[in-house]
């Protein structure tokens, strides 16, 4: 659980299923993550359903990259429910598609 005081939630950051309920809260308080002790503030997910389990403790560099790669689809999951395959060394995180002239077939 956190400390109330110095903590805001994160934008409407919430992600609801049966067996757990995904929540981000800032804070500036980092005794918890003493391996990111100089930052001046951390976004913190957790599962509220366990509140006492484990918690991810983002930068806020690492938080903003997070979120564009949810925007990205970087985690998007596959029609069975599996992430993709991790792309080569080298390769673009997705695929990227062909532009297409216009009157060409597809």
């Amino acid at each position: 659980m956190h400390t109330p005081g110095d903590d805001a939630p994160a934008a409407d950051v919430v992600a609801e299923t049966e067996e757990s309920r995904v929540e981000v809260y800032v804070t500036t308080d980092t005794s918890a993550a003493p391996h990111k002790a100089g930052e001046p503030k951390l976004y913190v997910m957790y599962d509220a359903a366990k509140p006492d389990g484990d918690k991810l403790y983002f930068t806020e560099a690492e938080w903003e990259a997070f979120v564009l790669g949810v925007k990205d689809g970087e985690f998007d999951l596959d029609e069975s429910g599996n992430l993709p395959p991790l792309p080569e060394p080298g390769q673009p995180s997705q695929p990227s598609q062909p532009s297409q002239e216009p009157g060409q077939p597809s």
